[in-house]
């Protein structure tokens, strides 16, 4: 049978960085990660990268606001988690969407990951444009070379998330089972997917009931070494030995890849538009004023590292135009059978 073409796959499979995504790209993955989105109640939303010292990029932020505020209006807790140099930026986007400033800076200290995901208890964990440790612990660009020192580790919130059921009670954070997943071995035996994740871990006490859990995660990338890429890190590290150094080993359950990561965040929000028939995604014209408020807050393009309205190389009129074309989307669903839903509101 002839798979009818998605359009929001089709604009999400354009590939202006020439990196090879529809090799580690998976049809269908906006409309699922929207579908794993569509009831979501507390949602932690991570996003900033910093490629260079005092050098974040502009790439994340906009494409978190665009999905947190889609989330909002569907009923769902946003918050938003990066660090320091990053803040900015994302509150830039979120004031430019007249949005909620909820945003929290990722705790360095250790056991902040585990603290924060028992302070939040999020049913779902997204990252877009986050990166990721790779197989030796370290955290790179696309260029190869070490950011570890500008980005706080917070893909440890996905490894926590993933690895053993993270257990809470009325006393607080209790571990799960020993000998899974950690830092050190983010696919231990807890890893998503695996019988340890999926079994339900429940202590009893005598007045006490905990519960496990496991939020949903969801991750958005464009070059492999991003938060998530771990799901397909095979595939990457058979592209090319830069791809092998760089590719993140953490993976989530949901993995969204676009030509933009920014783009991931917007076919998300489309997909949810179509889910629901509301309309949830920005215009073109909040595009250009998303990308101007980020270089505003100290955001550069992370691919010319010049601090001006692009994202990886492309002007601010390329990206307009893919939202338009989202928007299309979002309403046409499924090319040659979608018809324009009647009743949406902004």
């Amino acid at each position: 049978m002839t798979r009818v073409a998605d359009l929001v796959d089709q604009i999400l499979a354009l590939d202006p960085g020439h990196r090879d995504i529809a090799a580690f790209s998976t049809p269908g993955a906006a409309a699922r990660a929207a579908r794993a989105l569509h009831r979501a109640r507390r949602v932690l939303i991570v996003t900033g990268f910093t490629v260079e010292p005092d050098m974040p990029e502009t790439d994340g932020p906009p494409g978190a606001a665009v999905l947190g505020r889609a989330l909002r209006r569907l009923g769902a807790r946003v918050t938003y988690v990066t660090d320091t140099i990053n803040v900015p930026l994302v509150e830039a986007a979120l004031k430019t969407l007249d949005e909620p400033s909820d945003v929290v800076v990722y705790p360095r200290e250790a056991g902040g990951a585990r603290r924060l995901l028992a302070a939040e208890r999020p049913t779902h964990l997204v990252a877009i444009e986050r990166p990721g440790r790779n197989r030796v612990g370290d955290y790179l660009n696309m260029r190869g070379e070490s950011v570890a020192a500008w980005n706080a580790p917070i893909d440890e919130l996905f490894i926590v998330a993933g690895s053993a059921s993270t257990v809470l009670t009325e006393g607080g954070l209790r571990k799960g089972r020993p000998g899974s997943g950690s830092a050190d071995n983010p696919h231990g035996k807890g890893r998503p997917g695996s019988a340890a994740a999926d079994k339900p871990h429940v202590t009893r006490g005598r007045r006490r009931r905990a519960t496990a859990l496991r939020p949903v995660t969801i991750g958005v990338g464009d070059g492999g070494n991003e938060i998530g890429m771990g799901k397909v890190r095979v595939r990457l590290a058979g592209l090319d030995a830069l791809r092998a150094r760089i590719a993140t080993v953490v993976p989530v359950d949901h993995l969204v890849v676009a030509g933009v990561s920014n783009w991931g965040g917007y076919g998300i929000a489309a997909a949810l538009g179509r889910l629901t028939g509301l309309d949830l995604l920005h215009t073109p014209e909040i595009e250009r004023r998303l990308i101007e408020a980020c270089v505003a807050a100290g955001a550069s393009d992370g691919v010319t590292r010049r601090r001006e309205p692009t994202v990886d190389s492309l002007a601010s009129e390329t990206h307009a135009a893919v939202v338009d074309l989202l928007r299309l989307a979002s309403r046409s669903g499924i090319m040659g059978t979608g018809t324009l839903r009647r009743g949406t509101r902004s």
